[in-house]
């Protein structure tokens, strides 16, 4: 079973297309999860694209309980996602975490 937040919050994305020698496209998304006890180590995984156009993206979030004892309390822990991308615009990025939906992104603004 999947190490999931009990609380979500702040996702944004956009994408930076600023020009330059050697400029990607790249696709950034952050936001905060709540998860049960300090040390998880947290990040998101591509999914699959879906077939409209512009489309929309899923995102896993993986989470990885700490090694040995830890205080029962929650704590917050940022999420960050820094990668390539080849759309040039994105309608939407839906976050889950198991099969549980976390977040949907609805405005990726692109950066020039």
């Amino acid at each position: 079973m999947a190490s999931c937040p009990h609380v979500s919050r702040d996702w944004q994305a956009w994408i930076s297309a600023m020009p330059g020698p050697d400029a990607k496209r790249t696709l950034h998304i952050t936001g905060m999860v709540d998860m049960p006890t300090p040390g998880y180590s947290v990040k998101l995984v591509g999914g699959p694209a879906d077939r409209m156009q512009p489309p929309g993206l899923r995102f896993q979030l993986e989470a990885t309980p700490p090694d040995g004892m830890v205080t029962q309390v929650i704590t917050s822990a940022e999420v960050n996602y820094s990668e390539p991308t080849p759309y040039p615009q994105v309608r939407e990025i839906m976050i889950s975490c198991g099969d549980r939906p976390l977040a949907t992104i609805t405005e990726v603004p692109v950066a020039q």
